[in-house]
């Protein structure tokens, strides 16, 4: 079994290589329909106030579905915190009123691990969570 640092670490390269899949397959190609659409206002208003308003149109796609990610990430950070919070409880509450070095030390590995183990169990929710977004995405 990987250390308390492995896991958690695991935890976050999952993370980031979903954020680069759903950057990648689902608001690049709105990106850049964002921008393709923005030329063309530079081709078809008639003024400043006119290129503005449908510059704005433009990137509401782009809005809507990074506000969509957003949500759903600090949703699932929200979580995992919760769940290293509550390990964080539990190590206090395990600690006696006058703590040796001992104690504390098994107070530490007890976090260490709990918070390990909560990485280890939002990690196996991730492809569960991608999929809920990009369902999300597709509906937006």
């Amino acid at each position: 079994m990987a250390g308390p640092e492995q896991r958690a670490d695991s935890l976050r390269q999952s993370m980031e290589k979903m954020v680069t899949r759903l950057d990648k397959d689902n608001l690049r190609p709105v990106q850049k329909e964002s921008y393709l659409c923005m030329a063309r206002c530079c081709d078809t208003a008639a003024g400043p106030a006119e290129l503005q308003q449908c510059a704005n149109r433009c990137e509401q796609g782009v809005h809507v579905k990074h506000s969509i990610i957003q949500s759903a990430m600090a949703d699932f950070q929200n979580r995992v915190q919760r769940c290293v919070q509550r390990c964080q409880d539990a190590a206090q509450e395990s600690l006696p009123i006058k703590p040796s070095e001992k104690d504390i030390a098994r107070a530490q590995d007890k976090l260490a691990n709990c918070a390990a183990d909560c990485a280890q169990e939002y990690e196996r929710q991730i492809p569960k969570l991608e999929k809920s977004i990009v369902e999300q995405l597709a509906r937006a």
